[in-house]
C-alpha cells in the first residue's frame, strides 16, 4: 500500500562534504587537545607541589602527637585511652597495663601455693582409704588455717571431698567462699579460677541449667577481663567450657588482639638482643591486624605501647586531622593511593613515623577553579564549533536527500496517475470506436457500450475529484460541514454503491450494522474515505474475493470497520501507510495500481471528523482498518 524507501544522495556528493568538513574539524581538535593537554599538565603539577606541603605539614602533626604519648611511656604512665596497653618485660615476667585490657598473658607469673606436705594426710584418706569423712575431718581444721595458700588448698580439696559424698549445696557453698581467692595458686592456676570453673562442672552434673548458665557467663566475663594471668592455652581451655556452658559463643574482640600482639613481641623480645628493640617506633603485623608499637627502655626494664588502629585513629591521626581538613586531603597509612589523584607518601625512613603515609588530595578539581574554567570554555567552544559543523553537514545531506526524495515521489506520482487514467481512458477509446465503427449494433450490445463508458467516465471522475481534494486538503482550503446525521445508513450506502463495481471483479461486500448511530459528519467526505478503504481492501486481495464491513457503538464512539483477508501489511511498514505517496513493497510487488494518496486522504478526513483511523494486519492475514468518530446522542 505504501512505500518506504529513501533516496539517498550520490556517494560522491557525500565524501566531497564529508572531506570538506573533515579535514579543518579534525585540524581544531588536534589543536586543541594540545592546548588541553598543556594545561593539565600545569594543573597537575601545581596540584603535586600542594599535595608535597601538605604531607609535610601532616607528618609533623603525627609527630608531635606520637612524641606526647613516648614521653607519658618513658614517665611511666599506666593509664592510657582505650584501645592500647603498655607491656613491660623483667626478666621472665611480663606486666600489662591497664588491667582488664589483655585476656590472657604469654607468661603467667607464679603464684604461691600450699606445700604439698600439708595435705598429706587428707589425701591419704581420700585417696588409699576412700575415707571421704575422714578427709573432710582433716580438711576442715586444715581451711581454718592463717596460711592462705593453705586455706584455699584446703577449701578446694573439701569441696571436692563433699561432692563424692553427696553434700553437693555444701560443695557450692564452699566454692563459692573460694571465688574472690586471686592471691594464690593450686595446681598452677589461680584458686580463684579453679573454684569457679569446678562450681560450674558441679552444676552442670546437678543438671541445674539456670544456676550454671549465671555461673559460666561470670566465669566468661571474668576470662574476657583478664582478671587471672594466665597463658593462652589456659585461657582457652577454660573459655571453651564456659561459652559452651552459657551458650554464648567466644568471639573475637580488641583484647583477643592486643594479647595476640603481646605474646608476638614477647616472642621477638626473648629471641632478640635488648639493644635491638631498646627503643624507637615500628609496626607489627599479627593475623592480619596491624599495631603501632612505641619502645621505651630503662634500668633494664623494657616498656613498649602496644596501640590497635582505634587508637591510632582516635589519638594520633585525630591529632593531625585539623592539618589534613585545613590542606583538603586525605590521609592514609600505607600507600594506597588512587590513580591518577596527585598523592604524596613518606616511608618510615623519610618521617620516622611507624608507618609508611600517604597524602591524597581531596577533590583535585576544585583546587584549581581557573584552570577548572579555562578547560569548560575551551571545551565547550570546540563542541560547539564541532556541533556546527556536523549539522552543517547533515542538514546539506539531509536537504540533498529531501530533493532526491521529492524528485523520486513525483516521479513514482505522475507514473501512478497516468497508469490510472490509463485504463479508463482505453476503456473509453475502445467502445467509441466500437460505437462509431458498427453503426448497426443490436439495442442491447449498444447499451453495454454505453454502460461501460460511463463506467469509465466514473472512474475518471473519481480520479480527478480525488486528486483536486487531496490538493485542497494539502493546502488546507478543503472546508467540512457537519451535519448530525445517520452513519448507518451512510456506510451502507456507500456499501451499496461500491458492490456494482465490485462484482465485476468478482468480489462480495458484506455489511453487518444494525439500528443508527449518530454522528457529525461531513456525508460525501466520510463518503470518500470509506469508499477508499473499500477500493484498498479489493485491490490488495488478490486471491481472497470477500471484503467484510461492519459498524458498531463502543463506549461513545462508532467505529466503522473495513477487513479484508488478502496480503496484509508488515509491521515495519505500518508506521508509515498515511504518509502521501507512500506505496509498500507489495504493491510493487504484484504490480497493484494506486497513486499513494488514498490512505492519507481517509486519515485526514477522520482526523477533521475528531476521530482516528485503526490498523490490525499481518502479512497473509489481512488488514483491518478502522475508523473510530465520537458518537452524539
Amino acid at each position: 500500500m505504501f512505500s518506504t524507501g529513501h533516496a539517498r544522495p550520490p556517494a560522491q556528493l557525500v565524501g566531497l562534504i564529508a572531506g570538506i568538513t573533515l579535514v579543518p574539524l579534525v585540524t581544531l581538535l588536534w589543536l586543541g587537545w594540545r592546548l588541553l593537554e598543556q594545561d593539565r599538565l600545569l594543573e597537575r603539577q601545581q596540584s603535586q607541589d600542594r599535595v608535597e606541603r601538605a604531607a609535610d605539614l601532616v607528618v609533623a602533626a603525627l609527630q608531635r602527637a606520637i612524641t606526647d604519648s613516648e614521653q607519658r611511656l618513658a614517665a611511666g604512665a599506666d593509664s592510657w585511652p582505650a584501645g592500647a596497653v603498655v607491656v613491660t618485660f623483667q626478666n621472665d615476667r611480663v606486666d600489662v597495663a591497664p588491667p582488664g585490657r589483655v585476656p590472657y598473658l604469654p607468661v603467667a607469673p607464679p603464684l604461691r601455693e600450699a606445700p604439698a606436705s600439708a595435705f598429706v594426710d587428707a589425701e591419704a584418706f581420700e585417696f588409699r582409704d576412700q575415707n571421704h569423712a575422714a578427709a573432710i575431718g582433716v580438711l576442715q581444721r586444715l581451711s581454718a588455717s592463717t596460711d592462705p595458700a593453705i586455706r584455699a588448698g584446703a577449701g578446694l580439696r573439701l569441696a571436692r571431698n563433699l561432692q563424692r559424698v553427696g553434700r553437693s549445696n555444701d560443695a557450692l557453698r564452699t566454692y563459692a567462699t573460694l571465688v574472690d581467692t586471686d592471691s594464690v595458686g593450686a595446681g598452677g592456676v589461680p584458686v580463684a579460677l579453679a573454684a569457679r570453673y569446678a562450681q560450674c562442672k558441679l552444676l552442670d552434673q546437678l543438671g541445674r541449667p539456670v544456676d550454671l548458665k549465671a555461673q559460666a557467663q561470670q566465669l566468661a566475663a571474668d576470662l574476657r577481663i583478664g582478671r587471672w594471668a594466665v597463658t593462652g592455652p589456659v585461657h582457652w581451655l577454660y573459655a571453651a567450657d564456659a561459652a559452651r556452658w552459657s551458650g554464648v559463643a567466644v568471639t573475637a574482640g580488641e583484647g583477643q588482639d592486643l594479647a595476640k600482639a603481646t605474646a608476638a613481641l614477647w616472642e621477638r623480645a626473648t629471641s632478640t638482643s635488648a639493644a635491638a628493640v631498646s627503643a624507637g617506633r615500628e609496626t607489627l603485623e599479627v593475623e592480619g591486624q596491624t599495631f603501632a608499637v612505641l619502645w621505651h627502655a630503662s634500668n633494664g626494664v623494657r616498656r613498649a605501647l602496644v596501640a590497635t588502629p582505634a587508637f591510632v585513629k582516635s589519638q594520633w591521626l585525630a591529632a593531625a586531622a585539623p592539618v589534613v581538613e585545613a590542606q583538603r586531603v586525605s590521609l592514609t597509612l600505607g600507600t594506597r593511593a588512587a590513580a591518577g589523584v596527585p598523592s604524596a607518601s613518606r616511608s618510615t625512613g623519610d618521617s620516622t613515623l611507624p608507618w609508611t603515609i600517604t597524602v591524597t588530595s581531596v577533590n583535585p578539581g576544585a583546587e584549581n577553579s581557573a584552570f577548572a574554567t579555562r578547560r569548560r570554555l575551551l571545551i565547550a567552544g570546540f563542541l560547539l564549533l564541532v556541533s556546527m559543523a556536523l549539522v552543517a553537514s547533515y542538514l546539506i545531506v539531509r536537504a540533498v536527500s529531501r530533493e532526491l526524495a521529492v524528485a523520486r515521489l513525483q516521479s513514482d506520482f505522475v507514473a501512478a496517475v497516468s497508469h490510472e487514467f490509463r485504463t479508463p481512458l482505453t476503456s473509453l477509446r475502445q467502445f467509441t470506436d466500437m460505437l462509431r465503427e458498427h453503426a448497426a449494433l443490436d439495442d442491447d450490445r449498444r447499451r453495454l457500450a454505453y454502460d461501460a463508458q460511463s463506467c469509465a467516465t466514473e472512474r475518471l471522475t473519481r480520479l480527478v475529484e480525488s486528486l483536486l481534494d487531496f490538493g485542497r486538503m494539502e493546502a488546507g482550503a478543503r472546508r467540512y460541514t457537519l451535519e448530525r446525521g445517520d452513519c448507518t445508513a451512510l456506510v451502507q450506502r456507500v456499501v451499496e454503491d461500491f458492490r456494482s463495481e465490485a462484482r465485476a471483479g468478482g468480489y462480495e461486500v458484506v455489511f453487518h450494522g444494525n439500528g443508527a448511530a449518530a454522528v457529525d459528519v461531513d456525508a460525501e467526505a466520510l463518503s470518500r474515505a470509506v469508499w477508499n478503504l473499500l477500493d484498498n481492501a479489493v485491490k490488495y486481495s488478490p486471491d481472497q474475493q470477500s471484503v467484510e464491513v461492519g459498524l458498531s457503538r463502543q463506549n461513545g464512539t462508532v467505529r466503522i470497520m473495513v477487513r479484508d483477508r488478502g496480503m496484509g501489511i508488515p509491521l515495519h511498514e505500518q508506521r508509515g501507510i498515511f504518509a502521501k505517496f507512500q506505496r509498500g513493497e507489495q504493491a510493487r510487488t504484484h504490480g497493484i495500481k494506486g497513486t499513494g494518496i488514498g490512505l492519507a486522504m481517509v486519515d485526514e478526513i477522520v482526523r477533521a471528523h475528531a476521530g482516528r483511523v485503526e490498523v490490525e494486519s499481518a502479512p497473509d492475514h489481512g488488514s483491518t482498518f478502522t475508523i473510530v468518530l465520537p458518537a452524539k446522542e
